[in-house]
């Protein structure tokens, strides 16, 4: 809107500044003939009123002669003022650019009721010169004000804002691309890897110090981590050797009907202190990601080296292939071993003598089923807790599942159990972290 108003304006001041300039040119062309002032028009005469009409006035405003429509009078006081009968009101421009009282401009009918700009301009002799014509259409200089302004809006304004709106997006990717990096990072980093930081390469300077932050906790938290993981893995290994040597000992001095049960409680201890050094292991060895092994092959190496025990304690073992599809996964070898073993032994301990246990491998997956006491749903989601066992009277130290649950959320895979008719299935499933 105000742009149309300042248009409009603009238009009302280029006709009155031409008819100004005709004003101008015509004081020029006075002339006295026997004494009384006249207009030298020439071929000007003969276009008069079309639409320019001209007049001369006498210095009392008075209309001496016209040509085309009837000039206009003019009265003293009128002279004395300047830029008056605005049509449009206040405008910036006016405000700026006044007109300088050089001429009088009037805005009046003409005899068909039509708005027509007269110019009056000073003149010699006291004389005044006019030009007057049509007020241009408010019609026209919408027409023009919206052509111009479209036209203008298209360089000016809509092509840099299609700019802006495809530049924005890829630059907040380019300037986010360093953050997104390092919540990558860190959400990669585990126990295992508290040694690594992160990048602090390209980061934007306002998240530097909270990057600078995070790598300081993270080195604390290493630190604090190191220090208890090596002493559980030191009291495991340095508790080795004084409890053989005391079984030793106390076998030497008790007598033989009791040596058996202080035997179970030295196994009870030798089988915590080795599932303590597998704990810490499983909880801080490095996992080989770029490593590949068959699972088969596992599990066949595996069941032979526990066979001897499993048969020795009554119980039969067996392995299967359930599935022709390759066994090939993804995933740190040492680490599936220690889970499979656990299974395994897991299995054997908790299994009616004389029964049976399959190994079964399908795909990306281990099972190991057993015949013992049915587990009850309710106690599945929480078997897999540290220290957890199921009779309390048991010999366990209810670390194996735990131990088991650990490797297998580091792979990425998972741990599961089902429970029916006196069967206990465990299955190692690799799938999540498997690329068969």
């Amino acid at each position: 809107m105000v742009l149309a108003r300042e248009a409009k304006y603009g238009f009302f001041r280029i006709q009155e500044n031409s008819l100004t300039v005709q004003a101008e040119g015509l004081a020029e062309r006075i002339r006295f003939v026997d004494g009384s002032p006249t207009l030298e028009l020439g071929n000007l005469a003969a276009e008069a009123g079309k639409p320019v009409s001209y007049a001369l006035l006498d210095s009392r405003g008075q209309v001496v002669e016209s040509y085309g429509l009837r000039g206009v009078e003019v009265s003293p006081a009128t002279l004395r003022r300047y830029d008056i009968d605005d049509p449009f009101g206040f405008s910036i421009e006016r405000w700026l650019d006044p007109n300088s009282g050089d001429s009088v401009m009037l805005i009046l009918p003409d005899t068909s009721g039509a708005q027509r700009i007269v110019v009056t301009y000073p003149a010699r002799d006291r004389l005044l010169v006019q030009v007057s014509m049509p007020l241009l259409g408010n019609a026209i200089s919408k027409a023009d004000v919206l052509y111009t302004l479209t036209e203008a809006s298209v360089v000016a304004v809509l092509l840099p804002l299609i700019l802006t709106l495809v530049a924005i997006p890829i630059i907040v990717r380019l300037t986010l691309k360093p953050i997104r990096r390092v919540s990558r990072e860190a959400a990669e980093m585990e126990a295992a890897t508290l040694d690594r930081r992160l990048s602090l390469d390209r980061v934007p300077s306002e998240m530097d110090g909270l990057v600078r932050t995070f790598n300081e906790l993270f080195a604390r938290l290493d630190t604090a981590w190191r220090l208890q993981r090596e002493f559980t893995a030191n009291a495991a290994h340095e508790l080795r050797t004084p409890i053989a040597a005391l079984r030793a000992e106390v076998e030497a001095v008790v007598p033989a009907q009791t040596r058996s049960v202080l035997a179970i409680q030295f196994d009870k201890v030798a089988r915590l202190l080795t599932q303590l050094l597998a704990l810490a292991e499983a909880d801080s060895r490095p996992i080989d990601a770029g490593g590949r092994f068959d699972l088969m092959a596992l599990a066949r190496g595996v069941v032979a080296d526990m066979a001897p025990a499993a048969i020795a304690s009554g119980r039969e073992i067996s392995l299967d292939r359930d599935s022709e599809k390759p066994t090939d996964v993804r995933g740190d070898l040492g680490l599936a071993e220690i889970a499979l073993r656990n299974l395994i032994d897991n299995a054997v301990r908790h299994s009616r003598p004389g029964s049976a246990i399959r190994v079964i491998v399908d795909e990306a997956r281990i099972s190991v089923a057993n015949t013992g006491s049915s587990i009850p749903e309710a106690l599945q989601a929480t078997m897999f807790e540290r220290f957890w066992k199921q009779d309390r009277r048991s010999s366990g130290s209810g670390l194996g599942l735990s131990i088991i649950d650990a490797i297998m959320k580091r792979f990425g895979g998972s741990v599961d159990v089902t429970s029916s008719d006196g069967t206990v299935t465990f299955a190692l499933d690799f799938r999540d972290g498997a690329s068969a």
